[in-house]
């Protein structure tokens, strides 16, 4: 250990240093969340079709990918990326390391979020898609109207979970060269032989992310249901 150091992380430039990489940190998570959720909704809708051409493949993708480590998906785009995307973007293609972490994580968290999704839409009464049904709406319009709106609320828990867990995952992007946040904790410990106290500063910003994400999922989760929700239970009590 060495107290003497503590001063170190007070100071203007390396404050400014380690704030560098938490703009990495932020950015790679968000870029990561936007694709991710798209592409796990798609495949998660994938596994409820009814026609086997489409649920098959889409089971194979969230179980395979669900499968790997996420550490393994960044590094193989970040050794072959760049070659995946010269056959459209041309011989000259260069993946940026940054894009090749996003891609790692996009990848693995799409598939983790295609079981969330799944899970929340099988999760309501099977009366909301009746209901629904009985009324005319087509499979498209159920989904879309009824059951998402009502499922997605439900997922908010496990989603912010899952936003919470990018952010930490963001630390193995690192290995391809990446400099975020724990990265440039390692460049200052190499310089100052303290890694107890570096690491110990990168832990607690960490822990105030990822606890301020957990206390907003909380009260999103307690929080009133939307007003569409509220007149479809006062029309009912009326009833």
């Amino acid at each position: 250990m060495r107290p003497d150091t503590w001063h170190l992380f007070v100071e203007p430039g390396i404050l400014r240093f380690f704030g560098e990489g938490l703009l990495q940190t932020v950015l790679l998570s968000l870029a990561a969340v936007a694709p991710s959720f798209a592409v796990g909704l798609l495949f998660a809708l994938g596994r409820l079709s009814t026609r086997r051409w489409i649920r098959w493949p889409s089971i194979a993708y969230v179980e395979s990918v669900r499968a790997l480590p996420v550490l393994l998906l960044i590094v193989y785009f970040g050794l072959k990326g760049s070659t995946l995307f010269r056959p459209f973007l041309g011989a000259e293609f260069e993946l940026a390391r940054f894009w090749a972490g996003v891609l790692g994580l996009a990848m693995y968290t799409s598939a983790v979020l295609a079981e969330i999704i799944r899970a929340g839409i099988v999760s309501l009464p099977r009366g909301q898609t009746e209901a629904a049904r009985a009324l005319g709406l087509s499979h498209v319009q159920t989904m879309r109207h009824v059951v998402l709106p009502q499922a997605l609320r439900l997922m908010v828990p496990a989603m912010m979970a899952q936003l919470t867990t990018i952010i930490k995952d963001t630390s193995l992007v690192g290995t391809i060269g990446v400099f975020d946040l724990l990265r440039q904790g390692r460049i200052i410990y190499t310089q100052y032989f303290n890694p107890i106290e570096v690491f110990f500063f990168v832990a607690v910003v960490y822990f105030l992310i990822c606890y301020g994400l957990s206390q907003a999922s909380r009260r999103l989760e307690l929080g009133r249901p939307p007003r569409a929700i509220l007149d479809v239970e006062l029309r009912d009590q009326a009833a």
